[in-house]
């Protein structure tokens, strides 16, 4: 397998498995804090990491030459689901938000090309516009109560856009550094604010807590390899898969019905599926190149 569909692949177990930890999250965050929910993702994170890692080389869990960037790079993951917070109690909803966020792919080819140099080709451009018009169709756009909360989606999308890119620049570390650089930042950033938050959880709110951190934890080890197997471009419009997967998890669970869902909802399902699949099948063709990649992956 090339390593463009390596990352095509790593990418939709990521966007996969992101659909899986917002539908299993939103079950406890009707009863507790957001940050308390991101806090102990991290926590059992930060556990996993070092029960696997810890006890062979815990010393490879730290070892870098980059130790302000990782952190930095952390602190991305906490200023996405911050930016949701705050636009929520700012007066927001959730589709608005949502829909100024799925600017993100678009903004990992922009930010790829400005600090990457990933000269992504005119066809991955258009298939990540095809996608994100799809995505428009699936969360249309929604009028703002006032302008300057636009900032809130923003930050969102710019967190998560920056995040992406900064990982595929980590290429070069131990993969076990990258991902325990970001859970310790989320971690000390939140702690200090925890004894004010935190609230006891139910035995069965507890376990999906802990199974969010898990697959929490194995979905950034994908976005990891993703962006080690090739440059971010490639597989930015794949990210829109996150979309359609989390509708097809919705009607899976009974949650929705198939047959119930709106016409300009299939066309941008249709959209967004036949991007991504472009970008599979045209894979050879496209080859973005960009200043890392001569740099062999760890």
């Amino acid at each position: 397998m090339s390593d463009n569909r390596r990352a095509i692949l790593l990418m939709l177990v990521f966007v996969g498995l992101w659909a899986a930890i917002e539908i299993m999250a939103w079950q406890v965050l009707q009863r507790y804090s957001p940050y308390q929910v991101v806090w102990t993702r991290y926590v059992v994170h930060l556990v996993l990491m070092l029960l696997i890692f810890g006890w062979r080389d815990p010393a490879a869990l730290v070892r870098t030459r980059r130790p302000v960037f990782h952190l930095a790079r952390s602190l991305l993951m906490l200023g996405m689901p911050a930016s949701w917070v705050m636009g929520m109690q700012a007066g927001l909803t959730g589709e608005a938000v949502m829909s100024v966020f799925w600017i993100s792919p678009l903004l990992v080819v922009a930010l790829g090309w400005l600090f990457l140099r990933d000269r992504a080709p005119a066809a991955v451009w258009l298939a990540t516009l095809v996608a994100g018009l799809g995505t428009l169709l699936v969360h249309p756009p929604h009028a703002l109560p006032s302008l300057r909360l636009l900032a809130y989606p923003l930050g969102m999308a710019l967190s998560f856009s920056a995040y992406v890119v900064m990982t595929r620049s980590l290429r070069g570390e131990l993969t076990r550094a990258n991902l325990f650089y970001t859970a310790l930042g989320v971690f000390l950033a939140l702690s200090p604010a925890m004894p004010g938050l935190w609230k006891w959880p139910a035995p069965t709110d507890l376990v999906v807590m802990v199974a969010v951190g898990v697959l929490g934890c194995l979905t950034l080890y994908a976005l990891d390899r993703a962006t080690a197997a090739a440059p971010v471009s490639l597989s930015a419009p794949v990210i829109y898969m996150q979309v359609a997967l989390t509708l097809f998890l919705l009607i899976a669970l009974g949650v929705l019905g198939a047959g119930k869902l709106p016409l300009h909802v299939g066309l941008g399902l249709l959209l967004i599926v036949g991007a991504a699949l472009f970008v599979w099948v045209r894979e050879s063709r496209l080859q973005p190149q960009d200043a890392l990649s001569a740099a062999a992956p760890h």
